[in-house]
């Protein structure tokens, strides 16, 4: 049986009482992805200005969760979120221009705080998908599964956009992965390398943005990096890989890139 026939019927058999069972599978979840218009329909969502993300704090109030609720699916879920770009992690100078822009994100963090995550129009949708606990969720679902049927257009253009986003991070973690197989041919040179990216690109070393992402020791820090982040750590690699070919060893290298760093933040 076909995949979409089998979605079909799932759909087809649910009722108020196991509509949250549905959601349970992937698949389901991003055959509604594109509907992030129906946000609005059911409460009016938060916004900064007239920017289409929102902090977590206020998908907390719109879905009326504790903010930890909200952190525990992102981190659960978290290589959906990825696989879409449907999460940021704003960190030193990117957090600083975004609350330069916006007030609300100075209302909710202190100086103290270090990161912030944000989440886009699909990102809230998906959210609403996954809270099982949330009234709103549950409206969310609800609408989802009683909406009309979209058009071949509407779904044509969300599948193109869904391919676009999980092609570029494969070719982002692909070429990650082909600069340590092909540059760093010992552990030690491994380890150096890795600390020496995350400091140069985040200020950070390993430890410090596994607390960042609230990633547990056995979790893969770089499977949960966003998009933009990746695409900072493929430019610093980049860079090394030149300077390595060109000779250069790592006390070259690293005080070259430190040198630069505002080139890579």
């Amino acid at each position: 049986m076909k995949k979409e026939n089998k979605n079909k019927q799932i759909e087809a058999t649910i009722n108020e009482n196991n509509e949250m069972g549905v959601f349970e599978h992937r698949t389901i979840r991003e055959e509604h992805m594109y509907r992030d218009e129906i946000l609005d329909r059911i409460k009016v969502v938060p916004l900064l200005g007239d920017s289409t993300e929102i902090t977590v704090e206020m998908a907390a109030e719109y879905y009326m969760v504790p903010v930890d609720t909200i952190k525990t699916v992102i981190k659960r879920h978290r290589d959906e979120f990825n696989d879409y770009a449907e999460i940021r992690v704003l960190k030193g100078k990117s957090l600083k221009e975004f609350c330069q822009v916006h007030d609300e994100p100075r209302k909710i963090i202190s100086a103290k705080v270090r990161s912030l995550q944000i989440v886009n129009r699909r990102g809230l949708l998906r959210l609403g998908m996954l809270l099982t606990e949330s009234k709103v969720g549950k409206s969310v679902r609800h609408y989802l599964l009683n909406a009309e049927e979209a058009t071949p257009k509407q779904i044509a253009i969300w599948a193109a956009k869904r391919e676009i986003a999980r092609t570029e991070r494969k070719q982002l973690t692909d070429a990650i992965k082909e600069f340590y197989e092909g540059n760093m041919k010992d552990t030690h040179a491994y380890t150096n390398f890795t600390q020496l990216v995350y400091k140069v690109c985040f200020d950070k070393n390993k430890k410090e943005l596994m607390n960042v992402y609230d990633l547990d020791e056995k979790d893969s820090l770089r499977d949960a990096m966003t998009t933009e982040d990746l695409k900072k750590v493929v430019q610093a690699e980049k860079t090394i890989s030149v300077l390595v070919k060109l000779g250069k060893g790592y006390p070259e290298i690293k005080d070259e890139l430190l040198k630069n760093k505002h080139k890579f933040q």
